[in-house]
Protein backbone atom coordinates (compact mmCIF):
# COMPACT_ATOMS: atom_id res chain seq x y z
CA UNK A 1 0.00 0.00 0.00
CA UNK A 2 1.69 3.33 -1.07
CA UNK A 3 1.29 6.34 1.85
CA UNK A 4 2.54 9.44 1.83
CA UNK A 5 4.74 9.57 4.45
CA UNK A 6 4.15 12.34 7.35
CA UNK A 7 6.65 15.06 6.82
CA UNK A 8 9.05 15.32 9.42
CA UNK A 9 8.60 18.76 10.75
CA UNK A 10 11.52 20.99 10.02
CA UNK A 11 8.10 23.13 10.73
CA UNK A 12 9.35 22.72 14.74
CA UNK A 13 7.39 24.74 17.01
CA UNK A 14 8.59 27.79 15.84
CA UNK A 15 6.95 29.85 18.14
CA UNK A 16 8.12 28.29 21.42
CA UNK A 17 12.12 26.91 19.98
CA UNK A 18 15.67 28.17 20.28
CA UNK A 19 17.35 28.13 17.14
CA UNK A 20 21.17 28.47 16.36
CA UNK A 21 23.01 28.92 13.28
CA UNK A 22 24.38 25.72 12.20
CA UNK A 23 28.14 24.50 12.00
CA UNK A 24 28.59 24.92 8.14
CA UNK A 25 27.07 28.14 8.16
CA UNK A 26 29.26 31.96 7.68
CA UNK A 27 27.67 34.92 7.53
CA UNK A 28 28.84 38.68 6.71
CA UNK A 29 26.94 41.77 6.74
CA UNK A 30 26.89 44.62 4.72
CA UNK A 31 24.86 47.48 4.97
CA UNK A 32 21.18 45.90 5.33
CA UNK A 33 22.01 42.87 4.05
CA UNK A 34 23.44 40.14 5.16
CA UNK A 35 25.02 37.13 2.90
CA UNK A 36 24.77 33.69 4.76
CA UNK A 37 27.34 30.89 3.11
CA UNK A 38 26.30 27.46 3.51
CA UNK A 39 30.27 25.96 3.03
CA UNK A 40 28.85 22.16 3.15
CA UNK A 41 26.79 22.57 0.00
CA UNK A 42 28.62 25.78 -1.64
CA UNK A 43 25.34 27.50 -1.57
CA UNK A 44 25.03 31.34 -0.79
CA UNK A 45 21.99 33.33 0.29
CA UNK A 46 20.99 37.08 0.73
CA UNK A 47 19.09 38.69 3.27
CA UNK A 48 17.60 41.74 3.31
CA UNK A 49 17.41 44.24 6.32
CA UNK A 50 14.56 42.92 8.02
CA UNK A 51 15.35 39.26 7.33
CA UNK A 52 19.18 40.16 8.67
CA UNK A 53 17.82 41.21 11.50
CA UNK A 54 15.80 38.71 12.33
CA UNK A 55 19.00 36.28 11.93
CA UNK A 56 21.04 38.42 14.35
CA UNK A 57 18.74 37.77 16.64
CA UNK A 58 17.74 34.29 15.84
CA UNK A 59 21.56 33.67 16.73
CA UNK A 60 21.91 36.13 19.96
CA UNK A 61 19.06 32.97 20.91
CA UNK A 62 16.40 35.72 21.46
CA UNK A 63 13.12 33.31 21.37
CA UNK A 64 10.75 33.96 18.49
CA UNK A 65 8.21 36.12 20.70
CA UNK A 66 10.86 38.85 21.04
CA UNK A 67 12.02 38.91 17.98
CA UNK A 68 8.18 39.78 16.84
CA UNK A 69 8.20 42.36 19.36
CA UNK A 70 11.91 43.83 18.11
CA UNK A 71 11.17 44.09 14.84
CA UNK A 72 7.28 45.13 14.88
CA UNK A 73 9.04 47.77 16.76
CA UNK A 74 11.64 48.45 15.15
CA UNK A 75 10.11 48.33 11.49
CA UNK A 76 6.96 50.10 12.86
CA UNK A 77 4.71 46.72 10.91
CA UNK A 78 1.54 45.41 12.58
CA UNK A 79 2.07 42.33 14.86
CA UNK A 80 0.30 40.13 12.49
CA UNK A 81 2.91 40.81 9.53
CA UNK A 82 5.62 40.58 11.76
CA UNK A 83 4.80 37.03 13.09
CA UNK A 84 4.03 35.74 9.88
CA UNK A 85 7.53 37.37 8.31
CA UNK A 86 9.50 36.24 10.95
CA UNK A 87 7.90 32.57 10.97
CA UNK A 88 8.53 32.54 7.52
CA UNK A 89 12.21 33.18 7.09
CA UNK A 90 12.70 30.82 10.04
CA UNK A 91 11.08 27.90 8.68
CA UNK A 92 13.10 28.74 5.02
CA UNK A 93 16.59 28.92 7.26
CA UNK A 94 15.19 25.69 9.22
CA UNK A 95 14.45 24.09 5.81
CA UNK A 96 17.76 25.32 3.96
CA UNK A 97 19.67 23.43 6.96
CA UNK A 98 21.34 26.96 8.19
CA UNK A 99 19.41 26.83 11.28
CA UNK A 100 18.92 24.49 14.13
CA UNK A 101 16.86 23.60 16.70
CA UNK A 102 18.12 24.02 20.19
CA UNK A 103 14.80 24.42 21.96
Amino acid sequence: MWYRRKQRNNVTQVHTSRFARSPQVRATTRGDETVLLDVAHGRYYTLNEVGSRIWALVCEGVPFVEIVNRVCAEYDVSRERGERDADLLIRQLLGESLLRCDQ
